[in-house]
């Protein structure tokens, strides 16, 4: 009896050893104690940067196209702010949109762009069924057409 006594004593000695030693023992229940942490909070204020709407660049070709959309659109004021107050002579506003009553619809075709210059040959569609085309040029600055020399070919 005293024989089994000791081996129980020596079995239970190996295997406090090993759970102690962190070996993990096969079949035996070792009891874990977790010590919960507490949570990480933090009172810190971080500010958030306001968003910043950047512009895309317009080509100077973009700027001529947005142009003649305007105008295909009816809507004068912006291509009168795109660079039509500019290249419309006297007269101001009212003589430069009454100027397209005749027009129906402006198709402009980039033929090439050089810098500033923008190369261009327009085909007015007019109301009462003709056409009348243009060649020419528009100088773009700062996003805006800042000149023109256009000659009618048609």
């Amino acid at each position: 009896m005293a024989v089994n006594a000791t081996r129980i004593a020596v079995a239970a000695l190996v295997l406090l050893g090993a759970a102690a030693c962190g070996i993990p023992v096969t079949g035996v229940p070792v009891p874990v104690t977790v010590v919960p942490q507490a949570p990480v909070t933090s009172t810190a204020t971080v500010a958030v940067p306001a968003p910043v709407y950047v512009q895309p660049p317009v080509s100077e070709a973009g700027v001529v196209i947005a142009y003649y959309d305007a105008i295909n659109r009816r809507d004068f004021a912006t291509a009168w702010s795109l660079g039509g107050s500019r290249i419309a002579g006297a007269g101001g506003f009212a003589k430069y949109a009454n100027g397209f009553a005749a027009t129906a619809w402006d198709t402009l075709t980039v033929t090439d762009v050089r810098g500033s210059t923008v190369y261009v040959v327009l085909s007015a569609a007019q109301t009462d069924g003709t056409t009348r085309t243009f060649s020419g040029t528009y100088t773009v600055s700062g996003g805006v057409i800042a000149g023109s020399h256009m000659t009618r070919t048609g």
